[in-house]
């Protein structure tokens, strides 16, 4: 954990810290000269969308503060789990924030136990700023082209739209039905645990969290007839629900491939940067409108 956390940190530049006074983000002259390009190496998604996504969420803020290290030897939990709401592995978090190299930590230990030729969809809150750190500053470089990121259902709404085209799972190849809401349903199954974990020293909190989830796995077990059975019957409906508007649309002479090439477009259309600002740009649009205004008078004369 400790040579992922100092492999990180020497890699990527801290985030910019914050000017209390004037409540904006500080920013010398060089990052001034040097502005971030519409789309970054190996990106589908405008940097400036990017950027709005990673304001908007707890866990993309390092420096936010869940829990104080003054008090509490380890902040938190982070968990890899199967999509089947199996526990893989769990890591401590020590610091204040949800930093990057926990979640770095627990994929380069997956990739450690799978073969070679495996392919893996990874389901996080916000998958789209581990994708864009991975190929910014080249974590994971020897496995990235097996990943393919997405967000989780739940948190996929909170991003923004030309976010979501590319990262949510129901538009991702690959994820299925699967929410990603896994870890959420692990973290209901063990918050009775929290107020005596609290208090609890370090190998007793760890013994407790061994012993529950295990007692998770094996509850979890016993009903896997009916998890399957469940499964089933939601993608059978599912299935038929998606032939019936696919046999309709056919039926209106608009085949597969022509679909497909209008989501293409539609993406395209819809990840584009968005304008630039300019001192101009208010005068022009408000030209335009005046130009439509004109020439709607002159069809009604």
């Amino acid at each position: 954990m400790n040579a992922v956390e100092d492999m990180v940190e020497s890699i990527r530049p801290t985030p910019k810290k914050v000017d209390k006074n004037k409540g904006n983000f500080q920013q010398t002259p060089a990052n001034l000269e040097s502005q971030e390009p519409d789309f970054e190496p190996g990106m589908q998604v405008p940097a400036a969308v990017l950027d709005g996504c990673n304001d908007s969420f707890v866990a993309a803020d390092e420096r936010r503060i869940k829990a104080s290290t003054l008090f509490f030897a380890d902040t938190g939990l982070m968990a890899l789990i199967c999509r089947h709401d199996r526990v893989l592995w769990l890591v401590n978090m020590t610091s204040a924030g949800e930093k990057q190299h926990y979640a770095l930590c627990l994929l380069q230990k997956l990739f450690n136990y799978i073969p070679d030729t495996m392919r893996i969809g990874i389901l996080y809150d916000i998958g789209c700023q581990l994708d864009r750190s991975c190929r910014k500053y080249g974590f994971l470089a020897s496995v990235l082209d097996r990943i393919i990121f997405g967000i989780s259902v739940f948190h996929a709404y909170g991003h923004q739209w030309p976010c979501q085209i590319i990262y949510h799972p129901r538009k991702c190849e690959g994820f299925g039905l699967t929410d990603g809401e896994e870890c959420e349903r692990f973290w209901s199954s063990i918050q009775s645990l929290i107020p005596s974990c609290r208090v609890s020293t370090y190998f007793n909190r760890i013994y407790a969290i061994d012993t529950q989830i295990k007692a998770l796995d094996q509850k979890s077990l016993l009903s896997m007839g009916t998890w399957i059975r469940r499964k089933w019957i939601a993608v059978d409906t599912k299935m038929k629900e998606a032939e019936e508007i696919l046999s309709e649309v056919y039926e209106n002479s608009y085949t597969e491939a022509f679909l497909r090439k209008e989501w293409k477009l539609q993406v395209a259309e819809q990840t584009k940067p968005l304008k630039k600002q300019s001192k101009g740009l208010a005068d022009q649009q408000i030209r335009e409108i005046l130009a439509l205004g004109k020439t709607c008078d002159e069809y009604k004369e």
